[in-house]
């Protein structure tokens, strides 16, 4: 379950991220993609704050409806490193096939993934086959 707080939502291993989308278009909205590139904090806000080899990519489907609160999603697995992802494009492909790409969205959106310790450091130990 994704932790409430005064900052962004966080994410662990196995967790879905859910974030709802506002569109509208006139000739029906169908996929819908919402990418989240991780925030290098060394480098600022700027193209260089931002970690291009750590992406997240949350999906939906308007299903053709003109305008929709569209829920993008994706499930955290152990591929997504811990950090903040900030949304830098929402791109939206309407019922003829005509694809909009939106920059930087405003207001922003950023969601945090967060390491819980899911990973098992321990070793499990083999004891046989059973009976």
């Amino acid at each position: 379950m994704p932790a409430r707080g005064t900052g962004p939502q966080s994410y662990s291993i196995d967790d879905v991220i859910r974030v709802p989308v506002r569109l509208r278009d006139e000739d029906g909205i169908a996929q819908v993609r919402a990418v989240f590139k991780r925030l290098r904090y060394s480098g600022g806000l700027g193209p260089r704050g931002l970690d291009p080899d750590h992406v997240l990519e949350l999906r939906g489907n308007g299903r053709g409806e003109r305008e929709a609160t569209v829920e993008v999603s994706v499930k955290v697995s152990e591929e997504h490193a811990p950090g903040d992802y900030l949304c830098v494009a929402i791109q939206v492909y309407d019922s003829q096939g005509n694809a909009v790409t939106i920059e930087n969205p405003t207001p922003s959106k950023i969601v945090k993934i967060v390491d819980e310790g899911k990973r098992d450091e321990k070793k499990t130990e083999f004891l046989g086959w059973g009976d």
